[in-house]
């Protein structure tokens, strides 16, 4: 799936799905997202990213991830 990369007050984005992050229930069956959710994102390689939902203060290992 595409997704454009956006400019948010001079902060570059790109949304996530809504229906991917349902099935790993951080969205729920409304669509509406946590206030408190956190996401960690790490640059894997060149022109590559992880995202990664945190629990808390955890951060998932890369491995628990995949």
């Amino acid at each position: 799936m595409f997704r454009k990369l956006c400019d948010r007050d001079g902060t570059p984005m790109v949304s996530l799905d809504k229906g991917e992050l349902r099935l790993d229930g951080i969205v729920d069956a409304d669509g509406e997202i946590p206030e408190d959710q956190k996401m960690y994102v790490n640059r894997v390689a060149e022109g590559a990213y992880l995202v990664r939902a945190v629990d808390g203060d955890d951060i998932p290992e890369v491995g628990d991830a995949l």
